[in-house]
């Protein structure tokens, strides 16, 4: 790809507005995008929870002058490391990767260590963290740094459990063990009755009052389990409120309620984009436990997306026992970690991470044995 285009790069807040058209264009024009590469998600993450940095916000546009490809980097002010947005600190974003037309999605990783290689001397570090453990995007990467004489790492980040959906229903509940299954069916039969509560689903008019429940909610339950909930910090809660509002005036968030007359009860947001529902947050009242709300609304929405026509429903990012029960399977998502040249700030940096990684694994194994099984 080198040579055939043109690489750009914002570095100030007006240069990344003038962006947006052209972000939207190439995020809805490819499914394979995952929702946290939206702009409006993005630009919140970037003003509400990102440390200190100076956005490194990399487009290559073709001969035409038109804009094909956006690498979302920033660098961090002190360490002066480049890092993909959204993929550190304060609730990272899942997912995450480079923003492309359809048509350059096998040339990504191509154009993204062109990127590198056009932007940023050698002496420099570049960090992607979190990215889509359904893509070769990461390997692909780590082959063309490779091709271009840098010194590449790919490491596991996180596993992302997800269901395969069918084409109905009923095929879907025959894929959980018998007693799960009824346990499903009985949660979803309690809501709607005489004096029960009912689903509702929230349209675009009412995110703010959505995300005062959710937010609300999902501190009442994580607290109930002895939990700190990421809606405890405060600058979450502000970028909640700016990027839920946004990813549902798009069409990217599917905001779905349990309610006894005007009492809201649990919540739960899931995004959609392209064939793929992703399940973000939610939270319920202790007193909603005896209708089981968690089942009852996982239920309500999984269905809609099997209706839908939607394939693929993500869990995200983390091995909770819940997610298996609705037959998920896990993914890797996977951080790649160009070092500089040298031997000190290359391959010693390479050898310590690689050190640090793996004691922190065999410490986490050995916490776990300590605790025992539950």
């Amino acid at each position: 790809m080198k040579g055939s285009g043109t690489f750009r790069i914002a570095s100030e807040q007006a240069d990344f507005l003038q962006l947006q058209a052209d972000w939207d264009r190439l995020y809805d024009a490819n499914p394979r995008h995952s929702p946290f590469l939206a702009w409006g998600w993005v630009d919140a993450w970037l003003r509400h929870i990102a440390k200190d940095h100076e956005l490194q916000i990399i487009t290559w546009e073709d001969g035409d002058g038109i804009v094909q490809f956006i690498l979302p980097l920033h660098r961090v002010t002190g360490s002066g490391e480049i890092m993909l947005a959204c993929s550190y600190g304060l609730d990272c974003s899942d997912n995450l990767g480079c923003i492309c037309s359809p048509e350059l999605e096998e040339k990504s990783a191509e154009l993204t260590a062109d990127a590198i290689t056009h932007v940023y001397a050698r002496s420099e570090r570049v960090s992607f963290g979190f990215l889509d453990g359904t893509s070769a995007y990461h390997a692909n990467l780590q082959a063309a740094m490779a091709a271009r004489d840098r010194l590449t790492r790919i490491r596991p980040a996180a596993v992302s459990p997800a269901a395969e959906l069918p084409d109905s229903w009923d095929d879907y509940l025959g894929r959980m063990s018998s007693n799960f299954r009824s346990q499903v069916r009985r949660a979803y039969r309690k809501i709607g009755g005489e004096g029960a509560p009912a689903f509702r689903s929230v349209d675009p008019s009412g995110a703010a009052e959505f995300v005062s429940d959710l937010i609300r909610l999902n501190r009442t339950r994580l607290q109930s389990k002895g939990r700190k909930s990421s809606a405890e910090n405060a600058q979450f809660r502000e970028f909640l409120s700016d990027a839920i509002p946004y990813m549902a005036d798009r069409g990217l968030a599917w905001m779905d309620s349990i309610a006894l007359e005007d009492e809201v009860l649990a919540c739960a947001l899931n995004f959609v984009h392209g064939k793929t529902v992703s399940f973000y947050m939610g939270g319920f009242e202790d007193k909603a436990s005896r209708f089981r709300p968690g089942n009852a609304l996982f239920a309500h929405v999984i269905q809609r997306a099997i209706e839908r026509g939607f394939n693929r429903y993500d869990f995200l990012r983390g091995a909770e026992a819940y997610k298996y029960r609705w037959s998920a399977v896990d993914a890797t998502m996977h951080t790649v970690v160009v070092y500089p040249n040298g031997l000190v700030r290359g391959t010693g940096a390479a050898i310590l991470d690689d050190l640090w990684l793996n004691t922190r694994n065999r410490l986490k194994k050995l916490r776990k044995r300590v605790r025992g099984p539950g």
